[in-house]
């Protein structure tokens, strides 16, 4: 007809920073028009939902379609007076990927040695936006352009902020030391992912994607004050098995004497510390006993050791028939009556 107007139909193309519609790396554009005639239409292509917002009051989510602007009577009526539109197109698929790491080392206590260490960590991920009305309210408010670097660094950081509590439950949960990390990598990396998507799902309207650990960094003065005190746990475990055999041979001399010996030659460090700990118990051979401050054998009836020079205070004496041990006053064996002094 003669004089009439145009349809309007608002378009995604129409957006302030020019985007395209096939460029997921930008989380959201806005398109604002005035309407000027009572059919206008809005487009959402099939790429993107739509966040609609007409005369500055609520908005309403869109899927892929082309809509009506006034989807009442009442509506229609306003549209003389000049009812603006807004809407923000949101994709729904995205690239942008995210790069982080932690400024901060987390404080992790390992569990076999007690000792306290810090870890750093840094890696990627990819988002999905999961809940669309959260994302507008936490990310698109009334930001009038999206800027990809300031949201990733953003969000970077507030994915970091939870990393450390997050990154030590499953550590607990999987029971892991240290030098387990890096082994473990893609199990820790999957269940701290699984647990931040689910917080920022719920606060900022976005999921975490392949969530990724590259690596773990744990300085060298940590790992060596761990590995110290791990081998002083391994002497230790190591000592109480060679005691406990000691223990066992209690009444067998010959082969009490065969294994103190057969642990010098493999292990000397760990026989002195034995001969130590059998000293102070009064531990006693054939030949005599044990020095309890050094270790060092020494004759029945000395006085002072041969080893260190310390006053023997109990020494002990072995009666030569039955082979019992006495302290070193003891006159006859109980045993078998045979004088000892």
């Amino acid at each position: 007809m003669f004089g009439s107007k145009k349809q309007q139909i608002i378009r995604f193309e129409q957006n302030i920073c020019h985007a395209s519609v096939n460029d997921n790396s930008i989380l959201f554009v806005r398109v604002g028009d005035v309407v000027t005639t009572k059919d206008a239409m809005f487009e959402v292509p099939f790429t993107h939902m739509a966040f609609v917002i007409k005369g500055g009051g609520d908005f309403r989510v869109y899927q892929s379609g082309t809509y009506p602007v006034f989807e009442s009577k009442e509506e229609m009526k306003a549209w003389k007076n000049g009812v603006s539109v807004e809407i923000i197109y949101v994709p729904k698929e995205t690239s942008v990927l995210i790069r982080w790491g932690t400024p901060d080392k987390v404080t992790y206590r390992d569990k076999i040695s007690n000792k306290v260490i810090e870890v750093g960590a840094r890696g990627q991920f990819g988002i999905s936006i999961t809940n669309a009305n959260q994302f507008f309210r936490k990310v698109v408010g009334a930001t009038k352009e999206f800027d990809l670097e300031r949201f990733r660094d953003r969000f970077s950081a507030a994915v970091v902020n939870d990393f450390a509590d997050v990154f030590l439950t499953v550590v607990a949960k999987e029971e892991l030391t240290y030098d387990q990390f890096d082994a473990n990598r893609k199990t820790i990396a999957v269940q701290v992912g699984k647990m931040l998507s689910e917080k920022f799902e719920r606060d900022w309207g976005i999921g975490l994607v392949d969530f990724i650990i590259e690596k773990f960094n744990i300085s060298a003065e940590d790992m060596e004050k761990i590995e110290n005190v791990a081998d002083e746990i391994q002497q230790r475990n190591k000592m109480k098995e060679y005691l406990a055999e000691l223990e066992r041979l209690d009444d067998k001399q010959w082969e009490r004497e065969m294994y103190l010996k057969r642990l010098e030659q493999e292990d000397k460090a760990a026989y002195y510390e034995v001969l130590k700990v059998v000293g102070s118990k009064g531990g006693a051979t054939a030949a005599g006993a044990f020095c309890p401050n050094c270790g060092h054998s020494y004759e029945n009836g000395a006085a002072f050791c041969p080893g260190c020079g310390k006053k023997l205070a109990a020494a002990t004496v072995t009666c030569p028939k039955c082979g019992k041990t006495y302290p070193g006053d003891t006159a006859f064996c109980s045993a078998c009556g045979t004088k000892l002094n």
